[in-house]
């Protein structure tokens, strides 16, 4: 069991982990093929209308998973979070005096730490990236604008 969100009267309640939606790398990949695959459904910029994501979540049950099934707003906020996290990636992997690799992140020596330092202040997010890359990159990169 594990704690979850305030409940109306205050107190936190405590929830089971089949009661939350669960995505684990697999169930990302899963959802990064399905769009991949659909992806002229989007338009330009990538932004899918409601059917489409009835049809996600619809894939997504086909595939089994931890905590409860991915609804079609888990769906929707999931792309959203990895959009998010591929624009940070991809600025890490495209600032100048920066080098990015999926195995090692942003690869950082004692040659480039303060330029790291500085990256970081402007781009919190991608504190995590130092050492760390992202499987999901290279399968993003041709598909988000």
């Amino acid at each position: 069991m594990s704690w979850g969100r305030k409940s109306a009267r205050g107190g936190a309640e405590l929830t089971e982990a089949r009661d939350r939606c669960v995505w684990t790398e697999a169930d990302e990949t899963v959802l990064i093929q399905y769009v991949t695959t659909n992806c002229s459904q989007g338009g330009d910029g990538m932004n899918f209308d409601h059917t489409f994501w009835v049809a996600a979540a619809a894939e997504m049950e086909k595939h089994p998973c931890l905590g409860t099934s991915k609804i079609v707003a888990a769906c929707q906020s999931k792309w959203g979070r990895l959009r998010g996290t591929f624009n940070v990636v991809d600025k890490v992997a495209n600032a100048s005096g920066l080098s990015y690799s999926m195995e090692h992140g942003a690869s950082i020596t004692p040659e480039s730490e303060n330029m790291w330092t500085d990256f970081v202040k402007k781009n919190p997010k991608a504190k995590g990236l130092r050492d760390k890359g992202w499987k999901h990159y290279e399968a993003l990169k041709g598909l988000i604008p």
